[in-house]
């Protein structure tokens, strides 16, 4: 789709050079003002627990514990978690209980405050790191496995849960249906709760659970993006995580990505507006690659810039290649 308002805000603002990130749960932390270590796991894990299980104590180590399904392929295993593979409740809480059963006496806590979301506790602190489950959907798990001191023993621990669900009856109807077997999960993002920085936005706004977490670890207000409309003034830094366009892309579905692109841009249209009126200060865009794009209100009379979306995603994509080779 024609996108004029977001072609204007790249093309007039100055570009930032940035580390690069290709994760946008990531660059979602880093734009909060939390440090991004690219050696150690982001523990978006404790902070998604915040919204999904507002009632459980958060201290602690937790991990994603994500229910997935892993398939032999020749000589790998490839890991998939589409909607047709998700867990019902009833089927959630089987294997959840199932796996605290066996797990007790290991200081280890499963658990499913919703179907498709888990989260697991570990009494201690692991030297583990992890692979987000984006990075590994439809692809082998061999490379993305976890690493680190105690990666052997969590990996020990992995085998005995594929078997426990395996033979599990849960899986056994879901066989008997010739459904997708739920016979693993995924661990990653572990962490503690980080402690709170300064600079912290004032109002976020996003759908993803994250964003709900963040707003509430750091006791600061959250709004939907069905609630915001790009005309809603507020006061002080907002933070609009946009990830539509990131699910679209990570269940290759290229018309939710168009529909997605064409919703933000109505809503940067009435951003832009704003700027210009002067009841903004600054926009700031991060496509989650190796750059930022910084927009004030003079900028906006750079008209002879030109450089839109199109342009800069053949111009990094041109560059992705020469990397490669």
């Amino acid at each position: 789709p024609e996108t004029p308002a977001l072609d204007r805000l790249l093309a007039r603002g100055e570009r930032l050079t940035m580390p690069a990130l290709d994760d946008p749960e990531a660059a979602l932390l880093r734009a909060a003002g939390l440090p991004v270590e690219p050696d150690r796991d982001l523990p978006t894990a404790a902070l998604c627990l915040l919204a999904d299980a507002p009632d459980t104590a958060p201290e602690g180590y937790w991990l994603h514990a994500e229910p997935v399904h892993l398939r032999a392929d020749r000589d790998q295993l490839r890991l998939f978690a589409d909607p047709g593979i998700a867990p019902d409740r009833a089927e959630a809480d089987t294997l959840v209980d199932l796996f605290n059963r066996h797990f007790a006496d290991d200081g280890l806590m499963l658990l499913a405050p919703t179907p498709t979301r888990w989260y697991l506790r570990s009494e201690r602190t692991p030297d583990l790191r992890t692979q987000p489950l984006a990075r590994v959907l439809g692809r082998s798990i061999s490379d993305a496995l976890p690493t680190g001191a105690d990666a052997r023993h969590w990996m020990r621990m992995l085998n005995e849960a594929q078997m426990l669900f395996f033979s599990s009856e849960v899986n056994r109807a879901r066989e008997r249906q010739r459904r997708p077997l739920i016979n693993s999960i995924w661990i990653w993002g572990g962490g503690h709760l980080p402690t709170v920085t300064g600079g912290f936005p004032d109002l976020i706004v996003g759908d993803h659970p994250l964003t709900r977490g963040l707003a509430r670890w750091a006791d600061r207000a959250h709004g939907t993006l069905e609630r915001w409309d790009g005309q809603a003034r507020y006061s002080g830094f907002t933070l609009l995580y946009w990830d539509a366009l990131w699910t679209a892309l990570l269940e290759q579905d290229l018309t939710a990505w168009a529909e997605s692109l064409a919703q933000l841009e109505s809503r940067l249209a009435g951003i832009e507006p704003q700027l210009r009126q002067g009841r903004l200060s600054e926009i700031r865009l991060d496509p989650c690659q190796d750059a930022n794009f910084q927009l004030y209100r003079s900028g906006l009379r750079r008209f002879w810039r030109r450089l839109g979306l199109r342009e800069y995603l053949v111009i990094n994509n041109a560059l992705g290649r020469l990397k490669t080779t």
